[in-house]
């Protein structure tokens, strides 16, 4: 089932992993690296990021919710109070009841002896306060991921969501596309435990009801990650085609973490992780072979069981923790899925070697946009106020299926995913950010007004330089590139081979 998403109070502190290397570039800057990334949050959310300083903004990764969308969730609260009602003493002790299940979630997962869900108290704080966060992260992916919508074929697309507690994923989806709610999706939705897949349909149709919208019909399956596969074939049967199947906080379930101390014992949303990288491959592995079946859903004599139009193959969508665990792990899945035949359309700009396998993870950061008032007093009245939100996220899918919009992104080798939150870089133009292209790792100058996950144009592929010469960082290695409108002459990006 999903897991509390453990993301830092600020941004300095998920950007550290991008940037603690820099602080010792030159003077000072060491005692200035709070303030350089106070001041690029700042650039960040006062610029027009589409032709920002010279950059060339194609998309984002974490659009802003519409006010459509931000009004719709803000009314969660409604639904919630339909299906978890809480009377005035279970009200006042919210606040307290938010920061034990942090707490227990993050730093003494491993002596939870039962599952948080056999605690009322602990179910009414995920309810009201880790599951609209993770809702408002989810949301803003969604609206950025290459999707092709469902429902294109004769029969009914189906969304399967493995750890799905409570239906998380299907209504981040219906919040974020309000166009496809009256689309032929269904939703199964699978879960080690049931109660929280009761509660999520539960709420997914009161609010439904609250906003006067249709809701998708929800099947509900108990098993674990693994069964999902064969928990679907029943629909399968019918002629029901995949279309997405997710995992999102579910990954890191069954690993223990030990207790925290110091800093991360007062910081209910800093825990401290640990795996061990042979066993967590080797799950990872069986996972993939498990739902492998749900790529190309054969019959029993080697038919489709349902029609596949062109470009609606199924895709894999995993989202995690922006902690150094969950980042990691996908990097891990990312690299198994290759090995396997699959191909990478989302976030990554190609299927080459990951960049960031030196010890830095896949992470992106971004603002709070779009949570609803309520959320935001409560995370206060908690002592969890959110200035950020961060996430890893990676989707999949067979090679010959790229939905239109990933294809023409990975078409164009002059694209760059912004990585990192913006920092300094000596004898550069403004604040620098680490970002993710076909060539590897590169260092965008002056890039401070771009946001983090959003992918942006190079300059023109190929140019030709006169004398000029590549820029490399001495530090990561990482090529520097200028924006093209200051770009100097020389700069071209190496041919693949």
């Amino acid at each position: 089932m999903p897991r509390h998403q453990a993301t830092p109070a600020a941004s300095p502190a998920s950007s550290a992993s991008w940037h603690e290397r820099e602080k010792s570039r030159g003077p000072g800057l060491k005692a200035q690296a709070s303030a350089f990334a106070r001041k690029g949050r700042k650039q960040e959310r006062a610029a027009d990021i589409n032709s920002a300083a010279g950059w060339q903004k194609t998309q984002e990764l974490f659009p802003p919710l519409d006010a459509q969308s931000q009004g719709e969730l803000s009314r969660l609260s409604l639904a919630l109070e339909r299906v978890r009602p809480l009377k005035g003493a279970h009200r006042r002790s919210l606040p307290d009841d938010i920061v034990a299940l942090s707490r227990a979630l993050t730093c003494e997962r491993s002596e939870l002896k039962r599952s948080y869900w056999s605690k009322p108290a602990f179910v009414s704080a995920y309810l009201y306060y880790f599951l609209p966060w993770n809702l408002v992260r989810l949301a803003r992916l969604f609206r950025g991921l290459p999707l092709q919508p469902p429902g294109k074929g004769h029969a009914p697309s189906l969304l399967l969501d493995a750890g799905s507690g409570p239906l998380t994923v299907p209504m981040a989806l219906w919040l974020a596309h309000p166009e496809w709610r009256s689309l032929p999706l269904q939703v199964l939705a699978l879960d080690s435990a049931r109660q929280p897949l009761e509660l999520g349909r539960a709420l997914f149709e009161a609010w439904g009801e609250v906003l006067g919208e249709p809701v998708w019909p929800v099947h509900l399956e108990r098993g674990p990650l693994e069964s999902l596969a064969e928990r679907a074939w029943p629909l399968l049967r019918q002629g029901a085609c995949p279309w997405l199947i997710t995992d999102a906080n579910a990954l890191n379930e069954a690993r223990p973490l030990r207790r925290c101390h110091g800093a991360a014992a007062q910081d209910p949303d800093a825990g401290t992780e640990e795996a061990d990288p042979g066993r967590e491959d080797e799950r990872l592995e069986r996972l993939l072979a498990a739902w492998s079946p749900l790529l190309a859903p054969l019959g029993k004599e080697g038919k489709r069981d349902c029609e596949l139009q062109e470009g609606q193959r199924p895709c894999l969508l995993f989202a995690e923790p922006g902690t150094r665990l969950g980042g990691t792990t996908l990097m891990r899945l990312r690299q198994l899925a290759l090995d396997g035949g699959l191909s990478a359309l989302a976030p990554c700009v190609d299927d080459s070697a990951c960049p960031l396998a030196r010890g830095a993870w896949c992470h992106f950061t971004f603002s709070p946009q779009g949570a609803p008032g309520w959320l935001a007093e409560l995370s206060s009245q908690a002592g969890l106020a959110k200035r950020s939100l961060s996430l890893s996220a990676l989707m999949l899918a067979l090679p010959n299926h790229i939905a239109s919009a990933a294809q023409d992104s990975k078409a164009l080798s002059n694209e760059a995913r912004i990585l990192s939150s913006p920092f300094q870089v000596p004898n550069s133009r403004g604040l620098a950010r680490y970002a993710c292209a076909a060539c590897g790792l590169a260092l965008l100058e002056d890039a401070a007004a771009l946001p983090s996950g959003a992918l942006v144009c190079l300059g023109k592929k190929d140019t030709a330089g006169s004398g000029g010469s590549l820029r490399h960082d001495a530090r990561s290695g990482a090529r520097i590139f200028a924006p093209p409108a200051l770009a100097p002459a020389g700069l071209k990006f190496k041919k693949k081979s």
